[in-house]
């Protein structure tokens, strides 16, 4: 009996160095990422100075949370200028966000998640039109390898061993509109967008009565949408809900929603891009073609 409660004396204490010892080793690598996280945070917020197609306003974001995995937030106004991606004339969009809060370990085959509770706007700042959301989230786990740095030679290798971020769960609220999704997002051959999200559609049928009480619509327009949501929607037999199922892509810089192309995306010039400097011979040689 009294080498019974010995041994039983020795593993409970085993078991608590043991637990001891996980805890430190979990606070050390908690402290060491969050650390990097920071570093990341701070050396981006002193370049901004530098960045002339991106304005923040807004308080930096402080990595917090411990024991829980890290997590930072950031309310304010982003305004981006895409018009140097791809040199096409577009306004300035601007995301004015009431919060939004990011959460996990980015690391490698991990987990991580953002969600903007209260929702935020993107705005054309030259004709003030846009969407408001009411709430978002996205869940996406990362790639088991990532790009060291974002030039071109990076890129490709990273493309080549088709490397891409899994789109776990995605979520939009826009009044009685939702949206839920979830698929992968990657680099094509040309090191250009891929995106591909398979997504379901709740609440067209209220968004429509909204829009027909407040007469933002004309009647002929919204019948035949309903004629249409009708044609293609399914319901679901718990809510009693209409949705109806498409998908949503980025493919060869043109954006589609089902087999329906909306619009496209400006390409993407990566530092050392060969193409690059292709472009700038061709330029070369169509000065020298003009006359003195």
């Amino acid at each position: 009996m009294q080498r019974l409660k010995s041994f039983f004396k020795f593993f409970i204490l085993g078991l608590f160095l043991l637990i001891a010892l996980a805890g430190g080793v979990y606070s050390l690598a908690w402290h060491f990422v969050s650390k990097n996280m920071q570093a990341h945070i701070d050396q981006f917020w002193t370049s901004l100075s530098e960045q002339e197609h991106l304005l923040i306003i807004g308080e930096k974001p402080v990595v917090s949370g411990f024991p829980y995995p890290p997590q930072f937030s950031f309310s304010g106004v982003v305004t981006a200028d895409v018009n140097y991606l791809g040199g096409k004339v577009a306004a300035p969009l601007v995301f004015e966000i009431p919060e939004i809060v990011f959460v996990g370990f980015p690391l490698t085959g991990l987990t991580v998640y953002a969600e903007a509770p209260q929702g935020m706007g993107i705005v054309d700042q030259e004709s003030g039109r846009g969407i408001r959301m009411d709430y978002a989230l996205l869940n996406v786990t990362l790639p088991l390898e990532v790009p060291e740095r974002l030039i071109y030679s990076d890129l490709k290798q990273w493309q080549d061993q088709e490397n891409y971020f899994t789109i776990n769960h995605i979520f939009f609220q826009i009044g009685d509109v939702k949206i839920m999704g979830n698929g992968v997002l990657g680099l094509n051959s040309e090191l250009q967008p891929d995106l591909r999200i398979e997504s379901k559609v709740v609440g067209m049928d209220a968004l429509f009565d909204t829009l027909a009480e407040n007469g933002a619509a004309q009647k002929k327009d919204l019948a035949i949408a309903k004629t249409f949501l009708s044609m293609v929607a399914s319901v679901d037999p718990q809510t009693g809900e209409k949705f109806f199922e498409t998908g949503f892509f980025i493919q060869n810089n043109n954006i589609f929603i089902g087999p329906m192309r909306i619009g496209e995306v400006p390409r993407t010039r990566w530092v050392g891009d060969p193409a690059n400097s292709e472009e700038i011979k061709r330029s070369i040689s169509r000065q020298n073609l003009r006359p003195e």
